[in-house]
């Protein structure tokens, strides 16, 4: 442990279920993610290729039950890798990270596995813009889940509306059709004084959302025909409180014809 201070190297310790669900979220929008490091957590934004959707996640040192790092550093990782030495851990394990010179090691039990890092001047970070709405809607996760699901195989894109007294997801193809529809006394909150509405693709949202394992509850912002502000927490922090880690999900709209 004296000769990775002395290195100035890092050393972290996560548990499995974070980790898994950090990469899972990730790979719903690229399989390239830099991760900027310091004392207090790690910060990672990702956008993918086509500028629809983007992740933003912060993992603060409380959700690492180890975490060593003496200076600000800038990595970058191939989510695809990571998540094949995830396969490698069982749910109950943690995983151990270090940098060894151009590699990310992985201990996990007694198992060592290195991957190469990528060149971090290649792996761009996007600059988050700037989306803000008046309107939004607490609900749980599951129940969105539902209405996605539901969508599927209906149509390519869902169609969000949020009124005063409740909030609904439609989909419709030109024989079938799909409505998700929770008053609002099934709403974890609400704030909306008009009626909005605006669709989006429904293959990132699904994505999404399954990927977000355990979060209880998002925050769904929106306007008509603007991006989607999803707002969420999910894993846990070493001490076993939910939620640790912050993120936000943005996603373009559909514009109808």
């Amino acid at each position: 442990m004296a000769e990775l201070q002395e290195m100035g190297q890092m050393r972290l310790t996560i548990s499995v279920r974070n980790l898994r669900e950090i990469a899972d979220l990730l790979n719903t929008v690229v399989t390239e993610a830099k991760l900027k490091i310091d004392q207090s957590g790690i910060t990672v934004k990702a956008v993918d290729p086509a500028h629809v959707a983007m992740i933003s996640l912060e993992i603060p040192k409380g959700a690492f039950s180890e975490y060593q790092v003496e200076s600000e550093e800038e990595i970058a990782i191939d989510v695809e890798r990571l998540k094949s030495v995830i396969k490698l851990a069982s749910s109950n394990d943690s995983v151990t990270m270090s940098k060894d010179k151009e590699k990310l090691k992985f201990e996990i039990g007694t198992i060592a596995k290195s991957i190469a890092l990528l060149d971090s001047q290649a792996v761009t970070t996007p600059r988050v813009p700037q989306i803000s709405s008046d309107y939004y809607v607490v609900l749980n996760k599951s129940e969105l889940e539902r209405g996605l699901k539901a969508a599927e195989d209906i149509s390519d894109a869902v169609r969000f509306t949020l009124t005063p007294d409740e909030f609904r997801a439609r989909s419709v193809s030109d024989s079938e059709e799909s409505e998700l529809r929770l008053p609002k006394d099934m709403l974890k909150e609400i704030k909306c004084n008009v009626t909005i509405k605006s669709s989006y693709p429904l293959e990132y949202l699904l994505k999404f959302v399954k990927s977000l394992a355990s979060a209880d509850v998002i925050k769904l912002s929106f306007k008509d025909d603007y991006p989607l502000s999803i707002d969420f927490n999910f894993g846990y922090g070493k001490d076993g409180t939910q939620g640790a880690i912050k993120g936000t999900f943005l996603l373009a709209p559909r514009m109808e014809q």
